[in-house]
């Protein structure tokens, strides 16, 4: 079943999108914030992607975006090494579709991606790591409510160059505060 934002739908994988992130994967400008390193081939993706595919449960679900007028997958998102125990997750998403970069889609599959975690998956809080020199991605983050818990030093080497990388995280409650209640518990009355 698909998730409808105001601008994208989330909708399952398919191992037919793996083609798509091949491309996407293997394009410098898409994965220099990214921690892909290397260039995959189409074989190891179409894997990756089956396998995600075929074992969505509550420790990893991942979607692939649309945009809702067009139906074009311009990238996915997802939330992985989720624990019903600890109640989170971490978060993850990639628009790899560059001429829909700055167009709303991020934010709005980040905004149904954290009502899915929050009100489907019952986490209790969303994690994600970004660089610290990615000031695009991070006020896209918080945007959507995340704040910023640490910073891991030097913990990624990418092009010779030593990068710091933030930890965000968002909590129910502070989603709940920016966006409202599921409308199932908007509308329930509370009992004297």
């Amino acid at each position: 079943m698909p998730i409808e934002g105001e601008l994208v739908r989330l909708r399952p994988l398919e191992p037919a999108d793996a083609e798509r992130y091949v491309q996407w994967l293997n394009d410098p400008e898409v994965t220099r914030t990214l921690t892909v390193r290397y260039p995959l081939g189409s074989e190891p993706e179409r894997a990756i992607i089956e396998r995600m595919a075929k074992h969505a449960g509550y420790r990893d679900v991942n979607f692939a975006i649309e945009v809702r007028e067009t139906g074009e997958h311009i990238g996915t998102v997802g939330v992985s090494d989720s624990y019903r125990e600890s109640r989170w997750g971490t978060l993850g998403i990639v628009i790899g579709a560059k001429e829909h970069w700055g167009r709303g889609y991020g934010e709005d599959a980040l905004r149904e991606m954290l009502r899915f975690a929050f009100w489907e998956m019952n986490l209790d809080t969303v994690r994600l790591e970004v660089y610290a020199s990615n000031a695009r991605a991070r006020d896209l983050y918080e945007r959507v409510g995340f704040v910023t818990e640490g910073r891991k030093r030097a913990a990624v080497l990418r092009g010779g160059e030593q990068i710091d990388v933030d930890v965000m995280s968002v909590t129910r409650a502070e989603f709940e505060a920016q966006y409202g209640a599921p409308p199932d518990l908007r509308e329930r009355k509370v009992l004297p």
